[in-house]
Protein backbone atom coordinates (compact mmCIF):
# COMPACT_ATOMS: atom_id res chain seq x y z
CA UNK A 1 0.00 0.00 0.00
CA UNK A 2 2.82 2.39 0.89
CA UNK A 3 4.42 1.75 -2.52
CA UNK A 4 1.18 2.72 -4.25
CA UNK A 5 0.96 5.91 -2.20
CA UNK A 6 4.61 6.67 -2.92
CA UNK A 7 4.13 6.24 -6.66
CA UNK A 8 1.05 8.45 -6.59
CA UNK A 9 2.99 11.16 -4.82
CA UNK A 10 5.82 10.91 -7.36
CA UNK A 11 3.36 11.24 -10.23
CA UNK A 12 1.80 14.25 -8.54
CA UNK A 13 5.24 15.83 -8.05
CA UNK A 14 6.11 15.24 -11.72
CA UNK A 15 2.79 16.73 -12.83
CA UNK A 16 3.34 19.74 -10.59
CA UNK A 17 6.80 20.25 -12.07
CA UNK A 18 5.38 19.98 -15.60
CA UNK A 19 2.81 22.64 -14.75
CA UNK A 20 5.48 24.91 -13.31
CA UNK A 21 7.64 24.57 -16.43
CA UNK A 22 4.77 25.82 -18.60
CA UNK A 23 3.70 28.43 -16.04
CA UNK A 24 7.20 29.93 -16.28
CA UNK A 25 6.55 30.79 -19.92
CA UNK A 26 3.13 32.22 -19.06
CA UNK A 27 4.52 34.50 -16.35
CA UNK A 28 7.44 35.54 -18.56
CA UNK A 29 5.04 36.54 -21.34
CA UNK A 30 2.26 38.17 -19.31
CA UNK A 31 4.16 39.41 -16.27
CA UNK A 32 3.46 38.31 -12.71
CA UNK A 33 0.82 40.94 -11.97
CA UNK A 34 -1.25 39.99 -15.02
CA UNK A 35 -1.02 36.20 -14.63
CA UNK A 36 -4.13 34.43 -13.32
CA UNK A 37 -4.98 30.80 -12.70
CA UNK A 38 -7.08 30.90 -15.88
CA UNK A 39 -4.01 31.82 -17.95
CA UNK A 40 -2.07 28.85 -16.60
CA UNK A 41 -5.09 26.61 -17.14
CA UNK A 42 -5.32 27.74 -20.76
CA UNK A 43 -1.64 26.92 -21.31
CA UNK A 44 -1.51 23.61 -19.44
CA UNK A 45 -5.01 22.17 -19.64
CA UNK A 46 -4.90 21.70 -15.87
CA UNK A 47 -8.07 22.88 -14.14
CA UNK A 48 -8.14 25.78 -11.72
CA UNK A 49 -9.16 23.51 -8.84
CA UNK A 50 -6.08 21.34 -9.46
CA UNK A 51 -3.85 24.41 -9.58
CA UNK A 52 -5.31 25.52 -6.27
CA UNK A 53 -4.65 22.05 -4.86
CA UNK A 54 -1.02 22.16 -6.06
CA UNK A 55 -0.21 25.73 -5.09
CA UNK A 56 -2.92 27.30 -2.93
CA UNK A 57 -3.33 30.94 -3.92
CA UNK A 58 -2.31 32.76 -7.09
CA UNK A 59 0.49 34.43 -5.13
CA UNK A 60 1.74 31.01 -4.00
CA UNK A 61 1.75 29.88 -7.63
CA UNK A 62 3.83 32.88 -8.67
CA UNK A 63 6.36 32.33 -5.90
CA UNK A 64 6.56 28.64 -6.87
CA UNK A 65 7.26 29.71 -10.47
CA UNK A 66 10.07 32.02 -9.34
CA UNK A 67 11.61 29.30 -7.16
CA UNK A 68 11.28 26.66 -9.90
CA UNK A 69 12.95 28.93 -12.47
CA UNK A 70 15.81 29.84 -10.13
CA UNK A 71 16.50 26.21 -9.22
CA UNK A 72 16.25 25.11 -12.86
CA UNK A 73 18.85 27.70 -13.83
CA UNK A 74 21.23 26.57 -11.09
CA UNK A 75 20.72 22.89 -11.95
CA UNK A 76 21.37 23.56 -15.65
CA UNK A 77 24.64 25.29 -14.84
CA UNK A 78 25.66 22.39 -12.61
CA UNK A 79 25.12 20.01 -15.53
CA UNK A 80 27.20 22.23 -17.83
CA UNK A 81 30.05 22.34 -15.32
CA UNK A 82 30.20 18.57 -14.93
CA UNK A 83 33.46 17.35 -16.40
CA UNK A 84 34.83 20.88 -16.99
CA UNK A 85 38.05 21.25 -15.03
CA UNK A 86 39.67 24.45 -16.30
CA UNK A 87 38.61 27.43 -14.10
CA UNK A 88 38.31 29.86 -17.02
CA UNK A 89 36.19 27.40 -18.99
CA UNK A 90 34.02 26.87 -15.92
CA UNK A 91 33.60 30.63 -15.52
CA UNK A 92 32.72 31.02 -19.18
CA UNK A 93 30.29 28.09 -19.00
CA UNK A 94 28.35 30.02 -16.38
CA UNK A 95 28.59 33.24 -18.37
CA UNK A 96 27.49 31.59 -21.61
CA UNK A 97 24.58 29.87 -19.90
CA UNK A 98 23.34 33.10 -18.41
CA UNK A 99 23.89 34.92 -21.68
CA UNK A 100 21.97 32.12 -23.38
CA UNK A 101 19.17 32.67 -20.89
CA UNK A 102 19.01 36.24 -22.20
CA UNK A 103 18.59 34.88 -25.70
CA UNK A 104 15.62 32.71 -24.66
CA UNK A 105 14.20 35.73 -22.83
CA UNK A 106 12.17 33.62 -20.39
CA UNK A 107 14.90 33.23 -17.78
CA UNK A 108 15.71 36.90 -17.51
CA UNK A 109 12.08 38.03 -17.65
CA UNK A 110 11.34 35.77 -14.70
CA UNK A 111 14.43 36.99 -12.86
CA UNK A 112 13.31 40.60 -13.28
CA UNK A 113 9.75 39.71 -12.23
CA UNK A 114 11.09 37.97 -9.12
CA UNK A 115 13.06 41.10 -8.21
CA UNK A 116 9.91 43.19 -8.46
CA UNK A 117 7.87 40.72 -6.43
CA UNK A 118 10.62 40.37 -3.81
CA UNK A 119 10.46 44.09 -3.11
CA UNK A 120 6.98 43.52 -1.66
CA UNK A 121 7.38 40.01 -0.26
CA UNK A 122 9.95 39.55 2.55
CA UNK A 123 9.89 35.74 2.25
CA UNK A 124 10.63 35.79 -1.46
CA UNK A 125 13.22 38.51 -0.90
CA UNK A 126 15.11 36.17 1.42
CA UNK A 127 14.92 33.43 -1.22
CA UNK A 128 16.23 35.72 -3.98
CA UNK A 129 19.09 36.92 -1.78
CA UNK A 130 19.83 33.26 -1.06
CA UNK A 131 20.04 32.64 -4.80
CA UNK A 132 22.61 35.40 -5.07
CA UNK A 133 24.60 33.83 -2.26
CA UNK A 134 24.65 30.47 -4.08
CA UNK A 135 25.90 32.08 -7.28
CA UNK A 136 28.50 34.11 -5.37
CA UNK A 137 29.80 31.02 -3.58
CA UNK A 138 30.03 29.04 -6.83
CA UNK A 139 31.86 31.85 -8.61
CA UNK A 140 34.20 32.44 -5.66
CA UNK A 141 35.13 28.75 -5.62
CA UNK A 142 35.99 28.88 -9.32
CA UNK A 143 38.03 32.05 -8.89
CA UNK A 144 39.93 30.56 -5.95
CA UNK A 145 40.71 27.46 -8.02
CA UNK A 146 41.81 29.65 -10.93
CA UNK A 147 44.24 31.60 -8.77
CA UNK A 148 45.65 28.38 -7.30
CA UNK A 149 46.10 26.92 -10.79
CA UNK A 150 47.79 30.05 -12.08
CA UNK A 151 45.00 30.78 -14.55
CA UNK A 152 43.93 33.97 -12.78
CA UNK A 153 46.29 36.66 -11.53
CA UNK A 154 43.93 38.64 -9.30
CA UNK A 155 44.92 39.15 -5.68
CA UNK A 156 41.47 40.44 -4.71
CA UNK A 157 39.26 38.58 -2.26
CA UNK A 158 37.52 35.83 -4.33
CA UNK A 159 34.07 36.66 -2.93
CA UNK A 160 34.53 40.30 -3.93
CA UNK A 161 35.47 39.24 -7.46
CA UNK A 162 32.46 36.90 -7.52
CA UNK A 163 30.12 39.74 -6.57
CA UNK A 164 31.62 41.95 -9.27
CA UNK A 165 31.31 39.16 -11.84
CA UNK A 166 27.63 38.59 -11.11
CA UNK A 167 27.00 42.33 -11.15
CA UNK A 168 28.53 42.43 -14.64
CA UNK A 169 26.24 39.62 -15.75
CA UNK A 170 23.15 41.36 -14.35
CA UNK A 171 24.20 44.71 -15.77
CA UNK A 172 24.65 43.34 -19.29
CA UNK A 173 21.56 41.16 -19.09
CA UNK A 174 19.04 43.85 -18.28
CA UNK A 175 19.32 45.96 -21.47
CA UNK A 176 19.15 42.78 -23.56
CA UNK A 177 16.04 41.63 -21.70
CA UNK A 178 14.53 45.07 -22.33
CA UNK A 179 15.29 44.79 -26.05
CA UNK A 180 17.93 47.51 -26.27
CA UNK A 181 19.04 47.38 -29.94
CA UNK A 182 22.48 48.66 -28.95
CA UNK A 183 23.20 45.65 -26.70
CA UNK A 184 22.43 42.35 -28.42
CA UNK A 185 22.79 38.98 -26.75
CA UNK A 186 25.93 38.21 -28.75
CA UNK A 187 27.43 41.59 -27.89
CA UNK A 188 26.63 41.06 -24.22
CA UNK A 189 28.43 37.70 -24.33
CA UNK A 190 31.54 39.23 -25.92
CA UNK A 191 31.60 42.14 -23.49
CA UNK A 192 31.16 39.77 -20.59
CA UNK A 193 34.08 37.57 -21.67
CA UNK A 194 36.32 40.60 -22.04
CA UNK A 195 35.28 42.07 -18.70
CA UNK A 196 35.65 38.78 -16.81
CA UNK A 197 39.09 38.26 -18.32
CA UNK A 198 40.18 41.67 -17.07
CA UNK A 199 38.53 41.17 -13.69
CA UNK A 200 40.21 37.87 -13.00
CA UNK A 201 43.58 38.74 -14.53
CA UNK A 202 43.26 35.88 -16.99
CA UNK A 203 46.55 34.29 -18.00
Amino acid sequence: MSEVIGEARRRSARKRADVLAVACSVVAERGADATRFADVTAATGVGVSTLQYYFGTREDLLIAVFRFAAQSDFDAVGERLAGVADPWERLMAIASHLTGAIGSDTGWRLWVESWRWALRDPELRAEVLGDYTRWHVLLAEIITAGVSAGRFATDAVPMDVARQALALIDGLALPVALGDPQVTGAMAGDLLADALGRLTGLR
